[in-house]
C-alpha cells in the first residue's frame, strides 16, 4: 500500500490516501565484502546449510510471514551525552535499534562500524529483505549492511559521488542543491537486488557519458555487474529534492515539483525499467506544495487490480489531539499549527494504532484512532531512520 501523507498548514491534519491498487553463490568472496564467522562448535554441515541461499530465502519467508512487527531505528549516536563533549563520536559508526512495534520495548542494539566515513551527511535506505544501504553524497562512501547478521559490502561509488567529490561545493552549495539524495534500494527477483538513483540535473553533476540530457539522471547499480549505469530515459518532471523514495509491490515512486500548479507521482517499473506518471490522483494532493506531503509505504500493495483508484484510508487531526505527555517526553510540538510539513505513518498496529514520525522529531508516537489522542512511543535525537523491519540472513549478495 503506497501512502501519501499530507500537512495543512491550517489545520494541521495528516491525511493518508492509498491507492490499492539460485543464482549459486560464488566461492570466491567478493574482494570487499565481511563474512559473518559462525561458532566452530558447529557442525560443517549445518554451517554449510546456514549460508546457502536456500536456507536464507526459507528464514527470509518465515520472517515475513510473522505476526511480530518489529521497527528498525537506525541513529548515530555511540556515547553517552556526558561524553560527548570529550569523545565526539566518528560519524563511521551507525547503531541499530530493534523495537518491538505492540511493546515498544528494545529487543537489540547493534553498532557497525564502516571503514570510510561519510562526513556527518548519512543517508539511509528503506529495509529491503533485513538490508539497508547507507550512503553518504558528500563522500564515496555507499554500503549495503544486515545488522542481524554485521554482514557487510562496500560498493564502488555512483557517478554522482564522483562529480560530487570533482566539484567540492562549499557548505552553502551543498545547502542550495536540490538534487535527490535519497536512493532506493529494491529486489527484482529471488538474490536479484538493485539500487536506484533518481536526481536532477544541474550543473554541479553534468556528466558527457550520460545518455540522457533531461531534467534528471537515473543511476542503477547491477549487484552481479558490481557497478553502476545511467538509464538513457528518465522522468521530463524535475523530482522534489526532499524527499524518501517509496517502494512497493514492484515498482518505485517519487513526488515531482510543482509543474503546472500540480504534482505528480513517478512510478519506476523494476523489471523494464521504465518510467512512468500514476493518474487519477487525489485533487487535493495533487494541488498542493509538495513539501507538504509526503509518501510512506503500508503492506505492500498499490492498486487495486480491476479499479486503479486512489481512496482514503484515515483522516488524523493532530490539534484535537491530547497529547502533554508526549510533548514533554519527545520535546516536539505534535500539534503545531504553524508546522507544514507532514507527519508520516511508519506503521499499523494490531490495535489499528497508527506509528507516526515527523522531519522535526527524532522520536515515534502512536495515534490511537478511537480516542484521538497520541502516546509517546520512542525518542532518540540522532535517529536517521525510523522503519518496519524483519530480520533476515540474506548476504554475500
Amino acid at each position: 500500500r503506497l501512502a501519501l501523507s499530507k500537512m495543512e498548514s491550517a489545520e494541521n491534519r495528516v491525511v493518508v490516501a492509498s491507492s490499492e491498487g539460485k543464482r549459486k553463490r560464488s566461492k570466491r568472496r567478493r574482494r570487499n565484502e565481511k563474512p559473518v564467522i559462525a561458532p566452530s562448535s558447529l557442525p560443517k554441515e549445518v554451517i554449510e546449510e546456514m549460508e546457502s541461499l536456500s536456507f536464507a530465502e526459507r528464514h527470509l519467508k518465515i520472517a515475513k510471514e510473522s505476526r511480530v512487527k518489529l521497527i528498525m531505528v537506525i541513529d548515530s549516536r555511540l556515547l553517552a551525552w556526558n561524553q560527548l563533549l570529550f569523545y565526539p563520536p566518528p560519524d563511521s559508526n551507525v547503531s541499530f535499534r530493534m523495537f518491538c512495534l505492540e511493546s515498544a520495548s528494545l529487543l537489540s542494539s547493534t553498532l557497525i562500524n564502516f571503514s570510510q566515513g561519510f562526513d556527518n551527511w548519512i543517508f539511509i535506505s528503506g529495509n529491503c529483505d533485513g538490508l539497508f544501504c547507507i550512503h553518504s553524497p558528500k563522500t564515496q562512501s555507499i554500503y549495503v549492511v544486515n545488522p542481524a547478521t554485521r554482514w557487510l559490502r562496500q560498493l564502488p561509488p555512483a557517478r554522482f559521488q564522483i562529480l560530487m567529490h570533482k566539484f567540492d561545493p562549499s557548505l552553502e552549495e551543498w545547502k542550495a542543491m536540490d538534487s535527490l539524495f535519497h536512493l532506493a534500494f529494491v529486489k527484482k527477483a529471488a538474490a536479484d537486488y538493485k539500487l536506484v538513483w533518481l536526481y536532477n540535473s544541474d550543473s554541479y553533476n553534468a556528466d558527457p557519458s550520460c545518455p540522457n540530457e533531461g531534467v534528471t539522471k537515473c543511476e542503477v547499480f547491477d549487484f552481479r555487474a558490481n557497478a553502476w549505469r545511467y538509464l538513457a530515459c528518465t522522468p521530463s518532471y524535475r523530482i522534489f529534492p526532499r524527499q524518501k523514495p517509496a517502494y512497493a509491490n514492484g515498482s518505485v515512486y517519487w513526488l515531482t515539483e510543482l509543474h503546472e500548479g500540480r504534482i505528480e507521482v513517478v512510478d519506476f517499473d523494476i523489471q523494464t525499467e521504465t518510467f512512468r506518471l500514476l493518474q487519477n490522483i487525489i485533487p487535493a494532493i495533487a494541488s498542493s506544495d509538495p513539501s507538504h506531503v509526503d509518501m510512506c509505504t503500508l503492506d505492500n500493495h498499490l492498486l487495486k487490480p480491476t479499479e486503479g483508484t486512489w481512496e482514503m484510508i484515515f483522516s488524523i487531526d493532530l490539534i484535537s489531539c491530547p497529547c502533554p505527555r508526549t510533548e514533554i517526553r519527545d520535546q516536539f510540538e505534535w500539534s503545531r499549527k504553524d508546522l507544514v510539513e507532514p507527519s508520516t505513518p511508519v506503521a499499523v498496529c494490531k490495535n489499528k494504532k497508527i506509528l507516526l514520525s515527523h522531519s522535526y522529531s527524532r522520536g515515534l508516537v502512536k495515534y490511537d484512532p478511537l480516542t484521538k489522542s497520541l502516546d509517546f512511543f520512542y525518542r532518540d535525537p540522532m535517529a536517521w531512520r525510523k522503519v518496519t523491519y524483519f530480520q533476515s540472513l540474506i548476504s554475500h549478495i
